[in-house]
């Protein structure tokens, strides 16, 4: 009688834990978890994830990314910027190396765009031998390279 019981006791308890019981129920919520963390994580950084070419590259590889929505790094070349009176238009040119890209923009740039130090990033659609049309313009601080050019200087 003894024996019956713990059968049934045993047979209870398999009953009552299902598939998931116990371990298998910790290691399910355990994924999951871990899943839910590396997605916020990727999702938190996509900028830093993207790539982008320099003008140098997109000039280099113009016909691989002729039409496609592409990240461009450059330098503002000097006196190049241009905006429509009274709209918010914007032609200017970028550069890296000895490659130039014009490039348009509506909307409103940032402060530090107009800074000889600063590293602006456009994203937008490229055809070869149109300007870079722009949707989105990102400015690199530019303060980490002001002081790395006033200590070559003074050396």
């Amino acid at each position: 009688m003894t024996q019956g019981k713990k059968e049934n006791s045993f047979n209870a308890d398999v009953e009552g834990r299902g598939l998931l019981g116990g371990r298998g129920r910790l290691f399910l919520i355990a994924v999951v978890l871990l899943l839910a963390v590396a997605y916020l994580i990727y999702a938190a950084f996509p900028g830093s994830t993207s790539y982008y070419f320099t003008v140098d590259e997109l000039e280099a590889n113009s016909e691989e990314v002729d039409g496609k929505t592409v990240r461009v790094k450059g330098k503002l070349v000097p006196e190049s910027f241009a905006r429509e009176d009274g709209g918010t238009m914007a032609t200017f040119t970028l550069h890296a190396g000895e490659e130039m890209l014009p490039a348009s923009y509506d909307g409103v740039v940032p402060d530090l765009f107009f800074n000889e130090h600063s590293e602006i990033i456009l994203q937008g659609s490229y055809l070869e031998g149109q300007p870079f049309h722009a949707e989105t313009v990102s400015v690199l601080c530019p303060s980490k390279y002001q002081a790395l050019e006033e200590l070559e200087a003074s050396a």
